[in-house]
């Protein structure tokens, strides 16, 4: 069906959901560029009961393109012979803004606050008007937005991708969890045959046997340590500056890396009266330590991105790439060293 305002109703189902597109309607005034303050007034008077706002008059060019925004305070102020050309150009190079049909809901509202607008149009990708979001509409996105935030801030709201344990069938759970075990089981045969490489050098220095578990421990804590905020803190907040985020860990875990280490070659030193052995555990543990960031970060991250609930797979996967890169670290530095 066609209104007199050229827009096409379109089904909801045309758009994706929580979209712009979705949200908007074609109930909008809409006039040309030749159309003057008096030709608005008389639309308005003819058409009000049709239209879902009138806060703002749209103005397209021929092509249906969105040329202008015009606030209807700011059109009655004008003679009704004022045309709608001269109005657009009084605004000068004054910012238009709006928004595609696929732009997501809450980017909607947020710039519907930034700019203090009562509605945002809706354009394609080739700038032709489609429709508006109205103020109402606004309103009920930033109400359903906080909502969700409170929720998600309690710890009541969870994403589709993360498991429910209480919920889920034993078949699910198991199939969930299982191959990342499965994959963790592989690593750790992998990390046997990194020992393996280097029985020669364990053989002339039997001590280096001694501090393998803890090197992989301290280095597996830091990186479940870093699991458990990002895992929290991707939940708290989806829009997480992850580049920052990683930034301010890297800081911490160096200082702490540095710390440890110091700590492990004053006490290997005391205790074996080995200055070279006491290089290669402290060096090994605060690469190790350093190395966590992108097993306790990265990998959740990314798991994360890939819609894999992170509690279930970066934990195994995780792991067991840390104990195998703490191992070698340990070993290549030991080579270096001794």
């Amino acid at each position: 069906m066609k209104f007199h305002n050229n827009l096409l109703e379109t089904k909801g189902s045309k758009w994706p959901v929580a979209s712009a597109g979705r949200l908007m309607t074609v109930h909008i005034p809409i006039v040309q560029m030749t159309a003057t303050v008096g030709d608005i007034a008389k639309l308005l008077t003819e058409h009000a009961a049709v239209y879902k706002t009138i806060n703002y008059i749209y103005v397209i060019s021929e092509r249906k393109e969105l040329a202008g925004v015009l606030s209807i305070k700011d059109i009655f102020r004008q003679l009704s012979a004022m045309k709608v050309a001269d109005l657009i150009k009084q605004q000068g190079r004054k910012e238009l803004i709006s928004v595609t049909s696929h732009t997501d809901q809450e980017h909607v509202a947020l710039l519907a606050l930034k700019h203090s607008l009562k509605a945002i149009p809706v354009v394609d990708n080739n700038k032709q008007l489609l429709g508006a979001v109205t103020s109402d509409t606004i309103l009920r996105i930033l109400d359903s937005e906080a909502v969700e935030d409170i929720l998600r801030f309690s710890g009541i709201y969870h994403k589709s991708t993360v498991d429910n344990v209480l919920n889920d069938s034993l078949s699910v759970s198991i199939r969930h969890r299982l191959p990342w075990l499965v994959l963790g089981l592989a690593g750790g045969i992998l990390a046997a045959g990194i020992i393996k490489f280097f029985e020669d050098l364990l053989a002339q220095h039997l001590i280096l046997a001694a501090f393998i578990p803890l090197i992989v421990y301290v280095a597996d804590a830091v990186g479940t340590q870093m699991e458990a905020f990002i895992i929290r803190d991707l939940a708290l907040n989806p829009h997480l500056n992850f580049f920052r985020y990683l930034m301010r860990h890297f800081a911490v875990t160096t200082f702490i890396g540095s710390l440890l280490s110091i700590i492990l070659f004053v006490a290997t030193l005391v205790i074996y009266s080995n200055a070279r052995v006491s290089v290669v555990v402290s060096a090994a543990l605060f690469l190790a330590i350093v190395s966590s960031l992108v097993t306790g970060l990265v990998v959740p991250y990314l798991f994360g991105k890939l819609k894999f609930d992170p509690a279930n797979a970066s934990g195994p996967t995780a792991t067991i790439i840390q104990d195998m890169v703490s191992v070698l670290v340990y070993f290549i530095v030991a080579s270096w060293v001794l």
